[in-house]
């Protein structure tokens, strides 16, 4: 059986989630309180791993505000709290059939409905059976055709110490903590039970037996966790100090320590990662489930990435994607944008809880809602498929191709604008292989080197100096440039402190501005002479100073730019020294080319072996295509 879609309704925070599609895995995407975990929790309870979370409870879990007015009513009009509804497979059919005759399976949709009544009630999509009135033979059938719910939050977590008589008093009284069913399983996994620790006696061949068990898991988290692979479980059974609290201070009390073995030191099993401690503890759970009710399994994972870095969450999807979806489904919640499939927003569905006004105006509160096909309107809810959609743009643009980096998208719409226009004149523009990539400013171009990475050879940064050489030096000397070419504007305009407007040329700048404000006359850049003012001044502020003295207004860096992408044909014709920038372009063009291919060339006797080409300053070429002199950044 195959879940297909579901509804949740008066539960805790969820008046009525509304129906929505489940996928093979979905991801239940909202802010912290939305109801992501009341979801999680009704689902659990249609067929729970731990038998005693099965009930809805009426005075714990019914929405308040309406409990009072719910229990006057409950014994003759009982409400449901989750609907279900399930897509029965060939085997499943293939199953009813054999024991029920053939023609039994009207429909390959079966509902399944659990509230505040006992049991579950069952009916076919279209059949002629009342709700919970199908034949027992039937319903005792379905029964065992649906998985059992694993749920697994970060309340199953084990406990790095545990008393072992504690332990036996809350078995007994049934009163188990989550961690406490963990660790229970774990002593399953080896054939024993809380009672025979007890006794000091044979505590070496327990702990031998307890670490055999701990390895498989530690080795498959080793595939998953890029973390730190060195990490292996140890045990150690001793009895209880009166100086430690209770209730370690007496009976015998088992201790759960990491070994780290690249640094050989171990640590109690509390002051490890989240990371590694959830792991560990989910694939213990998951094994003993699975030997006590096989693989027809559903997996609820809650918030599963919590307080793990980005590269773990990234892990912990390709461990979701690798061993459980391809055997069982998988619904879990989270708040990261790293725990978001980019490939596969589609199975994304947002969740937050509502509140609207009518038409007097007056507050109403809507609940839990869950919008399918990741449909919301509130922008704090969508942050995450936002992010983790923007970051696997960015990423895919940079991957495999050859990305030249600058400061901001003026330069990105200059660059673009004038390698077209020497393209279409015959001349060397771009390679169109080339992406155009704003970073928003020199110091995040760092920061997006480290988070994007570089191939070697295909990645080019083009700052400018404005400001001096500081962003520049502290650029260099850290390690990022390594996978990177550098090229600066002060080489290609008149100035060593400037920007890509220095480069484009004073005049012909000056004439855009013009053009893009509408200046009348007498307000005007001028023109003539502009070549031969004071060079030390950059265009931009040269710009900045004129608008101001003629009251015309802040000026905006980025509207000649939008401009003249807009008003190509306008531009070439009336922009003065058009040529001139032309060719300068074409220079700084042929420059982040050769620097490509000097990165690209071999190590020759002065590189290390299986390690990049020195990174090249490339100084301006006199030619376009030649370079004259390449400068090694020491």
């Amino acid at each position: 059986m195959k879940l297909r879609s579901m509804q949740v309704k008066n539960f805790k925070c969820v008046e009525d989630s509304t129906w929505f599609d489940i996928c093979p895995v979905t991801c239940l995407v909202g802010k912290n309180e939305a109801g992501k975990t009341s979801l999680l929790e009704a689902l659990h309870k249609l067929n729970p791993d731990v038998a005693e979370l099965g009930d809805f409870d009426v005075l714990l879990e019914y929405p308040r505000r309406r409990r009072k007015q719910y229990q006057r009513r409950a014994k003759t009009e009982p409400d449901d709290a989750l609907i279900t509804r399930w897509e029965l497979e060939d085997k499943d059919i293939k199953a009813l059939e054999e024991s029920l005759g053939r023609g039994a399976v009207p429909s390959r949709i079966v509902e399944a409905r659990k509230g505040y009544y006992p049991g579950r009630r069952w009916a076919f999509e279209g059949g002629s059976s009342p709700e919970g009135t199908l034949p027992t033979s039937v319903q005792t059938k379905l029964e065992r055709l649906l998985p059992k719910f694993l749920y697994f939050s970060k309340c199953n977590l084990m406990n790095g110490r545990i008393s072992i008589d504690n332990l036996i008093k809350n078995q007994e009284r049934g009163n188990l903590s989550g961690p406490e069913r963990v660790f229970l399983s774990l002593l399953d996994l080896v054939g024993t039970k809380p009672r025979h620790l007890t006794s000091i006696e044979n505590s070496e061949e327990l702990i031998a037996d307890l670490e055999a068990a701990a390895g498989p898991i530690t080795e498959k988290i080793a595939k998953y966790w890029s973390q730190n692979t060195s990490l292996r479980v140890n045990f150690q059974l001793h009895p209880g100090k009166l100086q430690d609290p209770p209730p370690f201070d007496k009976g015998q009390v088992l201790q759960t320590r990491i070994l780290n073995t690249r640094h050989n030191l171990t640590l109690n099993f509390d002051e490890r990662s989240t990371g590694f401690v959830w792991f560990f503890s989910f694939l213990v759970w998951f094994s003993q489930v699975r030997r006590t009710f096989g693989d027809n399994l559903f997996i609820l994972l809650d918030d599963p990435g919590i307080g793990l870095h980005a590269q773990a969450q990234e892990d912990l999807l390709r461990y979701i994607a690798m061993e459980l979806e391809p055997h069982y489904q998988v619904l879990y919640t989270t708040h990261s944008p790293f725990m978001v499939d980019p490939n596969n927003l589609g199975r994304a569905r947002t969740v937050e809880d509502i509140t609207t006004k009518n038409e007097q105006g007056d507050e109403q509160y809507l609940g839990t809602k869950v919008g399918d096909k990741m449909f919301s309107t509130d922008p704090g809810t969508l942050i995450p498929l936002r992010t983790a959609l923007g970051y696997e743009l960015t990423r895919s643009i940079v991957t495999g191709q050859k990305t030249l980096l600058v400061e901001s998208p003026a330069e990105a719409f200059y660059l673009n604008w004038f390698s077209k226009r020497l393209n279409e004149k015959g001349r060397a523009g771009l390679d169109p292989a080339w992406k155009i990539v704003p970073c928003g400013g020199s110091e995040k171009i760092a920061a997006f080197l480290a988070l994007f990475g570089a191939n070697q050879g295909s990645v080019v940064v083009l700052m400018d100096t404005t400001g001096g050489q500081t962003a520049l030096e502290q650029f260099r000397k850290s390690e990022l440039p390594r996978s990177c070419g550098i090229l600066t504007v002060d080489k290609y305009g008149p100035s060593s402190d400037g920007s890509i407007e220095d480069v484009i040329g004073r005049r012909t700048y000056f004439g855009l501005v013009n053009l893009c404000y509408k200046l009348p006359r007498r307000h005007r850049l001028p023109l003539t002479g502009a070549e031969t003012s004071d060079q030390s001044q950059r265009v931009l502020d040269s710009v900045k100073i004129h608008l101001s003295a003629h009251d015309i207004g802040a000026f905006d860096r980025h509207r000649p730019a939008e401009f003249l992408a807009e008003n190509a044909g306008r531009c070439m014709k009336k922009l003065p020294d058009i040529e001139g920038a032309l060719d300068r372009l074409e220079r700084l063009f042929a420059d982040v080319s050769a620097c490509c291919q000097i990165r690209q060339e071999p190590a020759t006797s002065t590189g290390l072996p299986g390690r990049p080409h020195p990174i090249a300053d490339v100084a301006p070429v006199k030619k376009a295509g030649r370079l004259t002199e390449t400068e090694k950044i020491s």
